[in-house]
Formats: structure tokens, C-alpha cells, sequence
């Protein structure tokens, strides 16, 4: 039986000035599942995760978070206004997420970058902070990196350092916009086999991206967006082999076979 669920996204829309990226998505997603978010670009994949813990204010609708509302409260009045900074902060704190461009502090070593969230945000002792993040560099193949600083990386070790960061924060679940999107093709399977190290342990992820084999491979669910709506969810065999809609069958033929 499917645990109830951690994420729900209730009609949520998203516009920028007139034009209206998300358009109505509703969405459930549970704990312990990896849910991946296909479509061409420009359907509001990234939009909607970037809703997800708030990093972008949504216009209309409802997201819930392990029962919570996300991002804003209600009134004694009924008005819902924006949460508290203090609030959003300890919601991000439960919701990790890894950037396409890495945005690691190019200033800092990689054990700096690792640490900063857990002595600034959660307020952990540095020795205890860097135990943790050194346990975490491990699990990502980077601990002789602890030292250097980003630029010394290539992008796919770059990436690696970017997903110790999120996880160092302890997340119960992780957003990946595009994680290798960025990176040289010899690259990517060295993040990718990371990500379905976090999916075996049972960590709730939620990816946008274009990798189709990770996907198959890893997904226990296949989300299509087109346009800003929710086209098509179903698991991998069925939305590779069988797609329902025939916008998804479109775009997977070009993905997959050019």
C-alpha cells in the first residue's frame, strides 16, 4: 500500500506578466518515490518545481507539504499572505534541491559549501557539520575534494558537490532541476548513478530532466507536461511503450529516436 502522500499540488497557476506558465496541475507525490518530469521546453517543468518549496510564488491553488500549505497562511480574515522568511527557511531546509548550474560558493572549498547550510541555517556545531559533510562527500565519491575549491572541478564532481550540499541539510525529500544538463555527455552518468544511489535508499525525489534512460531505469513515475498543464502520469513501462495522449507519443518519438 502507497504511503499517503508527501507532496500534493492542488490546481496550481503560475504566471509571468500575461502569460500563464502553469495552468491548472494537480499532482501527488509520496514518500519514498521518484517521480520524474518530462516535456519540451518551455511547458513549465522547472517552474513548478521551483514552486515546490517556494523559490517562486505561485498565483492560484494549493501546495501541501507533509500537511502543511506551502509558502503563505491564512488569516483570521480568510487572506492568505506570503509565510514568514523564518518559515520558508525551515520548509527548504526539508526540501532539498540541486540547480542545473551547480551554484556552488566559488569562494569556499567544497567542504565550506557542504558545511554552510547546517552551521548557519540548523545552527550545528562545525565539528559536528563537518563530520556530516565529510560523511557525505564520501557517499558522493569526493572525498579527496573536501579541500579544493569549484573551480579546480569538473562539472560533473561540481554537480556531485552540489547534491552533498542539498543532502547535508537532511532533506526528507529532493527537487533536481536539470541536474546534468550542464555537463559534458562523459559526465553525466557519474551523477546520475549518485541520484539512483539516493532512489535505492528511499530518499522522495522529484527530477526534471531530459534523461530518459534514468527515467526508465529509476522512475516509479513519469509526469509529461505540455504547455503548463499535466498531460499524461503513468510508470515507465506504460508511458515509454504505451503513451495514452498523443502529444506524449510526439515528443517521446523525437526524444528517443531523433
Amino acid at each position: 500500500m502507497m504511503a499517503e502522500a508527501m507532496i500534493r499540488v492542488v490546481d496550481l497557476h503560475k504566471r509571468y506578466g500575461t502569460h500563464e506558465v502553469l495552468r491548472g496541475i494537480d499532482l501527488e507525490i509520496h514518500g519514498g518515490e521518484v517521480l520524474v518530469v518530462v516535456g519540451p521546453s518551455g511547458s513549465g517543468k522547472s517552474t513548478l518545481l521551483r514552486c515546490l518549496n517556494f523559490l517562486e510564488e505561485y498565483d492560484r491553488g494549493d501546495i501541501w507539504f507533509d500537511g502543511a500549505l506551502v509558502g503563505y497562511r491564512t488569516l483570521a480574515n480568510g487572506r492568505r499572505v506570503r509565510e514568514r522568511e523564518s518559515t520558508l527557511a525551515a520548509l527548504r531546509a526539508r526540501i532539498g534541491m540541486v540547480f542545473q548550474n551547480f551554484n556552488l560558493f566559488p569562494h569556499k572549498t567544497v567542504l565550506e559549501n557542504v558545511i554552510e547550510g547546517p552551521t548557519i541555517v540548523q545552527r550545528k556545531s562545525l565539528a559536528e557539520a563537518r563530520d556530516l559533510a565529510l560523511e557525505l562527500l564520501g557517499k558522493v565519491g569526493l572525498t579527496q575534494k573536501a579541500g579544493v575549491y569549484p573551480s579546480t572541478l569538473s562539472g560533473g564532481q561540481q554537480q556531485r558537490a552540489a547534491i552533498a550540499r542539498a543532502l547535508a541539510m537532511r532533506p526528507e525529500a529532493m527537487l533536481f532541476d536539470e541536474p546534468t544538463s550542464a555537463l559534458d555527455p562523459e559526465l553525466v552518468g557519474e551523477v546520475l548513478d549518485v541520484m539512483k544511489k539516493l532512489a535505492t535508499e528511499g530518499m522522495t525525489m522529484v527530477v526534471v530532466t531530459h534523461e530518459m534512460g534514468f527515467a526508465r531505469e529509476v522512475a516509479d513515475r513519469v509526469v509529461m507536461m505540455d504547455d503548463g498543464v499535466v498531460v499524461e502520469s503513468a510508470s515507465p513501462a506504460e508511458i515509454f511503450t504505451r503513451p495514452s495522449h498523443p502529444r506524449t507519443a510526439a515528443f517521446l518519438g523525437k526524444v528517443l529516436h531523433g
